[in-house]
């Protein structure tokens, strides 16, 4: 195997012995969650996955792209219908059904999104600016003022300034660029070094930590941004790149943990389960109470509660897994002592292998429900009717 190779793995797979150099393994150890390197005798390596999908690429190796193993899912679909971002431009649906690769297709979703922001306009807030002008402007900052000496002749000030240069745009600018730099499709990098230029003259290019994007707070003047953020913050928390400004050959890794991804696809098929039933309501990541007494608290989330005139009657947790696990079982049962309502764990499409009943000492029924990822369709809306029909035909 060469340098040049591609290594195919899935999730929870093992590649093939493989000659890696010390800058790519110091790479995977120090940089990528989601590989492990297991050394043989003969000095090759062998990388272990778990349940991230994505792709790495060494800076001396190989390219490794990772796919999802369990349930084998439509990943676009997928990804789109857990992320709310359904496409709006169907002439690139023919780009990513004949095998565009992970980065590709992530960066095809973002254009989608971004495309649909710009037709929409670029919103405008004030933002608190620092700064030395000529003429008093705003509030004198006295303190700056008084740094700068006797003869100071300009004036230290603190103004409001009413500007496109956002933490929210330069969020969305700093994952346009990042993605236009990590493209094999020209087309689709034309497009994106297209709107980053655009963007530029407005707008500020910096690396953006994820703490400081995942604060941004859309308000009803900046919701139509939600889908744009979403995949922004997926980019961000989920990418590895040596520096912002990327040129040919840089090595990074962008891999997307499919746990939270299915956690996002239950919620939503729960929220769309009981969106018109009057008295209904779904609460994400639900915090319990304490379940125990003493230091420190103990506290846990399920995924989701569907409550009925506020009352729980169903407690649910997302497990992205191929089988049963006895861990799984014994959190659920807990959250049933905290709720004092039926459970449900639910997997992904696992051929009904999983689908399981159970009844709890307590009275309350303990369930396994497998929702249909594994449907082969590009159309977002008819994977997300078989989900929530999936779901409606065990709750009611």
């Amino acid at each position: 195997m060469t340098a040049d190779d591609l290594i195919e793995l899935s999730e929870y797979d093992e590649s093939d012995p493989i000659d890696l150099s010390d800058d790519d393994i110091e790479m995977i150890e120090s940089q990528v969650d989601g590989l492990r390197v297991e050394y043989r005798r003969d000095e090759q390596v062998v990388l272990h996955t778990d349940h991230r999908v994505g792709v790495v690429s060494l800076p001396d190796g190989p390219t490794i792209e990772i796919q999802p193993k369990v349930g084998d899912p439509n990943l676009v679909t997928l990804l789109r219908y857990a992320n709310g971002t359904e496409p709006t431009h169907l002439s690139r649906e023919t780009e990513l059904e004949s095998g565009t690769n992970f980065v590709d297709t992530i960066a095809v979703l973002y254009l989608e999104e971004l495309e649909e922001i710009l037709s929409q306009g670029l919103r405008r807030e004030y933002v608190e600016v620092e700064g030395t002008e000529e003429y008093l402007r705003g509030r004198l900052n006295v303190r700056r003022q008084l740094a700068g000496g006797p003869g100071k002749t300009d004036f230290e000030c603190d103004y409001d300034e009413f500007t496109y240069d956002t933490t929210l745009n330069q969020t969305i600018l700093c994952v346009t660029n990042v993605l236009s730099s990590l493209m094999d499709s020209a087309e689709i990098a034309g497009e994106l070094r297209e709107h980053e230029s655009r963007l530029r003259r407005r707008i500020t290019l910096r690396e953006v930590p994820i703490e400081e994007a995942e604060q941004i707070e859309l308000t009803r003047l900046t919701d139509y941004y939600e889908k744009l953020l979403a995949l922004s913050l997926l980019v961000l928390k989920h990418i590895y790149i040596e520096d912002i400004v990327v040129g040919e050959g840089v090595s990074y890794s962008l891999l997307i943990g499919m746990n939270e991804v299915f956690e996002k696809l239950v919620e939503r098929t729960a929220r769309e389960t009981v969106d018109e039933r009057d008295g209904w309501s779904v609460e994400g990541q639900a915090r319990t109470g304490n379940l125990l007494r003493g230091s420190p608290s103990i506290r846990m989330r399920p995924d989701f509660v569907i409550r009925h005139h506020g009352e729980p009657v169903l407690v649910g947790d997302a497990k992205w897994k191929t089988e049963v696990k006895n861990n799984d079982v014994y959190q659920v049962v807990a959250y049933q002592t905290a709720y004092d309502a039926p459970c449900v764990l639910v997997y992904p499409d696992n051929d009904e292998d999983l689908q399981n009943d159970y009844s709890v000492k307590n009275g309350h029924s303990l369930a396994m429900l497998e929702l249909p990822t594994g449907v082969n369709t590009a159309d977002v809306g008819e994977f997300g009717r078989r989900s929530v029909e999936a779901l409606t035909d065990f709750l009611f």
